[in-house]
Order: C-alpha cells, then structure tokens, then sequence
C-alpha cells in the first residue's frame, strides 16, 4: 500500500491524517507547532520528523512508501519559505513529493472542498484568501505587527488600550478594566503595563483577552461593542478585496469561514455575514465541511488524479 500525509501546521498544533492513495483517511494525529517562524528551524524540524516517524511506526511502513505530504503551513506564501520546507524534509531523508502550501488555501479547500472559493481566518490573526480558475488572491496575514486586523490579538490590544484611555479619563467608563484585571489577576489598571512588556506574553496570550471584550459587549459595553463594530468592519475588507479581485458583485460565489473569532462571536460572524451579504447578494455562505489538514490531502490527492473517498 502507499501513502500521503496531510499536515496542518500553526503556531500553536499541527494537525495531520495519514491517506492512502485511493482516497481514504486512515488515522490522525496531532502534533506541537510547527511555524519556524515563530518555533525555530529544528523545532519544526523536529516535528515533521515525529509525525513521518509516527505513522510509519504505527501502520509499519517505510519513508519509501509514502507517495507524498501536502502541507498547509501558517506564514508560508514566498517560494523561499516554501523551499526552507522543502529543505527540512531533504534532511530527514525524506524523498516523496513535498507539496507545500499557506494554510489559508488548504482551509479554504477543506472547507469547501474544492480550490475554489473565498475564506476569511479570523483566529489569533486574520487573512482572506480566494481561488477561480487557478488563480489565487491573498489579502491580509501580514503577522500581528503589521496587520491581523479583526482578529483576536487585534481585538486583546484595542482592548487594553481601550482601558488605558478610559484610566486616564480620554474615554468613558468600561466593563472591561474590571474584566481585564480580574482575567489577569492583577492588583490594578497600571500593572498591564508589565503584563504587555513581560517577556512571557506573547500575542497568543494578547488575542485571549478578546473573550473579555466579548463578555463586556454581551453587557452592552459601549466601548467593547465599538471593538466589535470595528472588527467587523476589518473583516469586510479583507473579504471585499478578495472577492472584487475574482468575482464580479452579481456573480455566484461561495465563502466560509474558520477561526476561533469569527466561528465562536456570534455577534461578529452574524454582523459579518449579513453585511457581506447586502455587498455580494449572490454569496453563499457556508460552514467548513472538513478542516485544513483535509484541504491538504484534498490538494494532493488531485494532484495525482485520486479522488477523497468520505467513509
């Protein structure tokens, strides 16, 4: 028997499902990070390295054996990155056919099941991504630094900057200093200022302050619901840049979504889907049927002319 890997690979787990090359999913597993970005070169290699050796000691098959891995990778767009990928798997004697994409495109194909489509990310960051006719556009996932606007590490800074003008009287009163205090167990409003600079926080632990903007929003907090107004807003653009590059406004088109902004705020993915909705009249939204690692094997079956065969 051969076999393909399918990865889905963040900064915080990579998922994977061992395929075969008749369309069938045979196992799944779930690894640590594997952004070099964000985890370094040998962490990342470390990891590819656990997940071959993982199947092909639990199914008792051989490097040899396997037919290819498709991965859908967080940060990865540029062919030099995607040869750094390739590189690692070189040095792990590893021959089959690397495929390796951005993540945004396997979700969007597992998601829709097809490489065709339009996907906003709204998670820790944000990105949209749409493919027709082979044609791929990107619109956003410049990193937390230089864009992510609309999600959750977006939402967490909007958030303590929001308490820090309230504290000195440039806003009004908000929910969300006592949220936020109480969510970081801090003793007043100035001690943020350490949790921001402390070296341990990092934007994953940003982007989880959301949930109290979400909570105070809930409460009708007026400056938590301008957060939300406002992520909603972003979102829309980089779904509208996408579609505009691909779609014209009165042509049939599909989006979805993923992400733990947009899938689990009802406020946020309601307000988005009815405003993109009056924008694209002719839009069908639609829920993810399979998740990116998925999208992944979806990718490399076609590539080889194999069809996914769903249990």
């Amino acid at each position: 028997m051969k076999y393909c890997i399918g990865v889905d690979g963040g900064g915080t787990k990579t998922l994977t499902y061992l395929g075969d090359m008749a369309g069938h999913i045979l196992d799944s597993c779930v690894f640590g990070p594997s952004n070099y970005y964000s985890s370094g070169l040998e962490n990342t290699k470390k990891v590819f390295g656990s997940i071959v050796n993982y199947y092909c000691l639990k199914h008792q098959f051989d490097y040899s054996d396997l037919v290819f891995i498709s991965l859908g990778l967080a940060g990865v767009d540029r062919e030099m990155d995607k040869q750094v990928i390739r590189d690692i798997f070189v040095e792990l004697n590893i021959t089959c056919d690397i495929m390796v994409y951005n993540d945004a495109r396997t979700a969007l194909v597992g998601a829709l099941g097809k490489d065709e489509g339009v996907i906003i990310v709204s998670g820790t960051g944000s990105i949209a991504t749409g493919i027709r006719d082979n044609r791929l556009v990107r619109v956003g996932g410049w990193g937390h630094i230089l864009g992510d606007e609309g999600s959750g590490y977006d939402i967490g800074m909007k958030t303590l900057k929001a308490i820090m003008k309230s504290y000195d009287g440039r806003l009004s009163p908000t929910l969300m200093t006592e949220k936020v205090i109480e969510f970081l167990e801090l003793d007043d409003v100035e001690d943020i200022i350490g949790f921001v600079h402390d070296s341990n926080t990092d934007k994953k632990k940003i982007a989880e302050l959301a949930i109290v903007a979400v909570q105070a929003a809930k409460e009708k907090d007026t400056l938590a619901l301008a957060i939300m107004d406002e992520s909603v807003e972003a979102l829309l653009q980089l779904a509208n840049a996408v579609i505009r590059k691909l779609y014209s406004v009165d042509e049939s088109a599909e989006l979805t979504y993923i992400g733990g902004i947009i899938t689990n705020v009802g406020y946020i993915r309601d307000s988005f889907i009815t405003k993109i909705k009056k924008d694209y009249p002719n839009l069908t939204i639609k829920k993810p049927a399979q998740d990116g690692a998925v999208g992944a094997l979806y990718l490399g079956w076609s590539k080889y002319g194999v069809s996914y065969q769903q249990s």
